[in-house]
C-alpha cells in the first residue's frame, strides 16, 4: 500500500493541450470547451478539497503545480509561506528594533563619556571603568620625566 496522500501520488496520464488562459471560468474552476469538463486548479485548494474532489471513479481534470521534489502544490502551501513570511518579518522587525536600541545606547554612554568625563573624573575620583588611572598631579605642578639609565627607567 502507498502510504504518501491522495495529493501526493496524482498522476497525469493524457495531459490536455487545452491553455488554461483559453478556458472560461475563475481561478480555482475553470470549463474546458474540449473535454466539456470543469477543470480544477489545485493550487486555489486546500489539502482537504483536493482529496475530496479525487475520490476513485471518477473523472477529473486539473491543473497543477509540482515542486521540484515532486509534492504537488495546493492552496495550503500558500497559507504556510504567507504565515512563515510574516514571521520571519516580524522577528527581523524584532531584530532590529533590539540593534537600534543598543546602538542608541552605546552612542549614548560614547557621547556622555566624550562630553563629560571630565566631570565624571571628579565625581568619581581617579578610578574610572574599574582601572586605577592612578593619582593625578594637583594643577599647575610638573610631573618630572622618568629619567633613563642603561636602558632602564629609574626614579
Amino acid at each position: 500500500m502507498d502510504t504518501r496522500s491522495l495529493v501526493g501520488r496524482i498522476t497525469i496520464p493524457t495531459p490536455c493541450e487545452m491553455r488554461w488562459e483559453d478556458m472560461k471560468g475563475d481561478a480555482r474552476v475553470r470549463h474546458c470547451e474540449a473535454c466539456k469538463l470543469s477543470v480544477h486548479n489545485l493550487s486555489e485548494m486546500t489539502t482537504s478539497e483536493v482529496e475530496a474532489l479525487l475520490q476513485p471513479g471518477g473523472r477529473v481534470c486539473a491543473r497543477l503545480y509540482r515542486r521540484w521534489d515532486g509534492t504537488v502544490v495546493t492552496g495550503d502551501c500558500r497559507r504556510v509561506w504567507e504565515q512563515q513570511r510574516t514571521e520571519a518579518r516580524t522577528l527581523l522587525g524584532t531584530a532590529m528594533t533590539v540593534t537600534a536600541a543598543l546602538a542608541f545606547i552605546v552612542v549614548i554612554g560614547v557621547l556622555t563619556v566624550m562630553l563629560y568625563g571630565d566631570n565624571l573624573r571628579r565625581m568619581f575620583g581617579a578610578r574610572a571603568g574599574g582601572v586605577d588611572l592612578g593619582s593625578s598631579p594637583p594643577p599647575g605642578r610638573l610631573v618630572p620625566a622618568p629619567k633613563v639609565v642603561n636602558g632602564r627607567y629609574s626614579n
